[in-house]
């Protein structure tokens, strides 16, 4: 017994080890494993022959539990676990084998593309957008013109046709008739009538045949001619298709548009718009009057001159020669080169000896020119060369000009073209005698920002006292205003001009910029086109008008303007006729930089208007001495001519761009004005007093109001305008002439109406 059961034991504890040491990881066999070929099974198929095969060959049974093997029993339960992990083992390394060959066959195979459903039309195809014929009206004219007469030869030549074919058709009908009644009358001849009656049947099918035959011919011709409608459509369509491809870019398949999508497509739109907008609005320059030729030579003048004017100079023992000479539109300046030793003023004082001797009209010494050693003498042309806008408008100073102020102010001696901006000047006081040709440079300098800006860019408040100059400005849309002929209405649009001045300081703070170039950009930026600040020109054509109603006001309102408006984007342009002190004050003068002064009368007004002589020496018709901002000394100018015919020509275009947006009438400001006038703050308890006292008086007003005699007397007047008492009688005292109750009666029936 002891021996077996140790036998036994034996047996159990080597048979455990031999398993353990067979579960120690051998990576050796693993890899065999691995390269062992998959196991590969195959299937045969063994059917009957010639025999029939009795259906159900296996007889459905109850289900029953299995029994267990005998084997299975008998073998323990950790060899059994054992042998199953076995086989999982190799099941999975199949698995990943057979993935691995599909995952290679996967990527040999060549690509092909999957039908993915789109957002939009699903697995549907995409509907074509169907686009409007736009064939031009005399195209249509043309082919409706075309259809019209084809259809009316087709109905001639059917109806021709019919009329060839209907006749015989009643004749051989009518003769079919009398065979039916000789058939009835005679009815021994059967025969006869039998044989007439197929042929009679064979003449209305050929008869029938014809008529189709026409019918498709008819038909064939309207098929051409439609088929020519079609190719010509087709062609005009493809033409258009062509232009729109062109301009417009290929829009993407099966994309859902976002509503940031939409904003940025609907921003490019606006731009493409406002960018064609530009392109029309764009003045063009055939407008203006061609510019003229100088056909004229003026060598042999020039040469004389010369020789002349180193003779007088020899003659008064100044040695100096004639070194270079320049020749402008009006005026020729001989540059002169004294020698050593020789006093400049010795030549300035020769002015008059050197006019006498060389026969000029009028000679002007710059002694010495700035940034030369010579000095220059200025004489005028025997015939002066006229000036064109088209002739500056068209040189690389103007077109290159980044500014939407530019301002063309002519030629200067040597032909160059002399183009400033509003922006630095930032005012501009233009003075000079009548008919010297200040109302012209109004006018180039209006044309000029016109040609240059837009509607938007810049705004004009035009006040013309004279009611003549400025009138064709009348209806374009760069006004904030009809163009203002009243006195009264336009000291108030001065002060309105104040207003606004302050209103763009304040929107300046807000928004936490300087000036109104910045805060154009700030909005451009952030997309608030809408609140983008236009620049304000006020031009006044005659000042002296103005300053003899009201002076006080208008150099008040004319001094906060020029000093503080620049940086708002307003700008001041001041013409006058009479620069006398009375009208160019001494802080008007001292505000405005810019300073362009004509021909005068005196030395005196040269110096009130540029503050050194010159300006009597000019020769008149845009003849000029331009002081630019923090220039030293002034520059001579042959200023360009703009007729009243193009002045028009250009208002007529400018009109059609757009309609006027006007911020307020003339109407309007006199109705204010009016109201100023004529309501004291102190009326209605003046009223009251009067009528309690039952007297009125200038003195009584004083006493009891603590007012001047000025504010009392005008009181006294507006009580007198409105009936409250009577007319002055000598020197009787005024008599009340409404009581309290009269007049609250008549002042409720005034609010009644109203």
């Amino acid at each position: 017994m002891w021996e077996r059961i140790k036998k036994k034991l034996e047996k159990i504890l080597w048979e455990e080890v031999e398993v353990e040491v067979e579960e120690e990881y051998n990576p050796a066999k693993q890899f065999k494993i691995e390269q062992e070929p998959p196991i590969k099974t195959k299937v045969t198929y063994q059917y009957p022959n010639q025999k029939k095969f009795p259906f159900p060959l296996i007889p459905d049974q109850p289900n029953r539990p299995k029994e267990r093997d005998k084997e299975t029993v008998e073998v323990p339960a950790y060899k059994r676990r054992r042998h199953i992990e076995k086989q999982v083992s190799t099941d999975t390394l199949e698995v990943k084998k057979k993935e691995s060959t599909k995952q290679e066959q996967r990527k040999r195979a060549p690509f092909r593309p999957s039908r993915v459903a789109s957002p939009i039309y699903g697995y549907q195809k995409r509907r074509e957008n169907r686009q409007v014929e736009q064939v031009p009206t005399f195209l249509r004219k043309r082919n409706e013109e075309k259809q019209k007469n084809n259809q009316t030869k087709v109905k001639v030549q059917q109806e021709k046709e019919s009329s060839q074919i209907h006749p015989k058709s009643i004749d051989k009908t009518e003769h079919i008739q009398e065979n039916d009644l000789f058939v009835r009358n005679q009815t021994n001849e059967v025969a006869a009538t039998i044989e007439k009656q197929p042929l009679a049947s064979n003449v209305i099918k050929h008869d029938e045949k014809k008529r189709h035959r026409s019918e498709d011919l008819a038909s064939e011709k309207v098929n051409e001619v439609k088929s020519n409608e079609l190719r010509k459509k087709n062609h005009v369509e493809k033409q258009q298709k062509k232009k729109q491809q062109s301009t417009v870019g290929k829009t993407p398949f099966n994309v859902i548009m976002t509503p940031r999508d939409k904003k940025r497509i609907h921003e490019q739109q606006e731009k493409f718009q406002q960018q064609q907008k530009m392109k029309h609005t764009h003045v063009p320059l055939h407008l203006l009057n061609d510019s003229e030729t100088d056909n004229q030579n003026i060598q042999p003048w020039i040469q004389e001159q010369t020789t002349l004017l180193e003779k007088t100079l020899k003659h008064f023992n100044v040695q100096a020669e004639v070194v270079r000479v320049s020749q402008g539109p009006s005026v020729t300046r001989f540059e002169v080169k004294p020698e050593i030793g020789v006093k400049v003023s010795k030549i300035r004082n020769l002015s008059d000896d050197l006019k006498l001797n060389m026969a000029a009209k009028d000679i002007r010494i710059e002694a010495p020119i700035p940034g030369k050693n010579t000095v220059g003498i200025e004489v005028p042309n025997q015939t002066s060369r006229m000036v064109t806008l088209q002739e500056i408008f068209e040189t690389d100073a103007f077109k290159k000009s980044t500014s939407s102020l530019p301002v063309a102010l002519g030629l200067d001696i040597e032909g160059t073209p002399v183009i400033t901006t509003i922006d630095k000047m930032p005012h501009g006081l233009i003075a000079g005698a009548t008919g010297s040709g200040k109302s012209v440079c109004i006018n180039s300098i209006l044309v000029s920002i016109l040609y240059k800006s837009s509607y938007k860019d810049v705004k004009f408040l035009l006040i013309d006292p004279k009611m003549v100059e400025l009138a064709p400005y009348n209806g374009i849309p760069h006004l904030i205003s009809p163009v203002i002929t009243d006195v009264k209405a336009a000291t108030a649009a001065l002060k309105w001009a104040v207003n606004e001045m302050e209103e763009r300081y304040e929107r300046f703070v807000e928004e936490g910029v300087r000036d109104i170039g910045r805060f154009n950009e700030k909005v451009i930026q952030q997309g608030r086109m809408e609140e983008k600040m236009p620049y304000l020109v006020i031009v006044i054509d005659e000042l002296a008008d103005l300053m003899m109603v009201s002076p006080q006001d208008v150099e008040d309102a004319i001094c906060r303007i020029a000093q503080k408006a620049r940086a708002a984007g307003i700008h001041l342009l001041v013409a006058t006729q009479r620069p006398s002190v009375d009208v160019i004050t001494g802080l008007i003068k001292a505000n405005i930089p810019t300073r362009i002064a004509f021909s005068v009368s005196s030395q005196v007004d040269s110096r009130t208007i540029i503050d050194h002589a010159g300006a009597e020496k000019l020769l008149g018709k845009g003849d000029m001495l331009f002081l630019e901002n923090g220039a030293g000394k002034s520059v001579r100018l042959q200023g360009p001519f703009v007729s009243d015919d193009e002045i028009e020509r250009i208002t007529a275009y400018v009109r059609k761009l757009a309609k006027p947006d006007y911020a307020f009438e003339q109407e309007t400001l006199l109705e204010q004005v009016v109201t100023e006038e004529e309501e004291d703050e102190l009326l209605s308890d003046v009223i009251r007093f009067v009528m309690d006292v039952d007297k009125a008086s200038t003195s009584l007003l004083q006493r009891q109001f603590r007012i001047g005699y000025n504010r009392a007397a005008r009181l006294v007047d507006s009580l007198e305008k409105r009936g409250i008492i009577s007319e002055q009688n000598g020197s009787k005292p005024r008599e009340v002439l409404l009581s309290k109750g009269q007049y609250e009666q008549i002042q409720n029936e005034n609010e009644q109406e109203i």
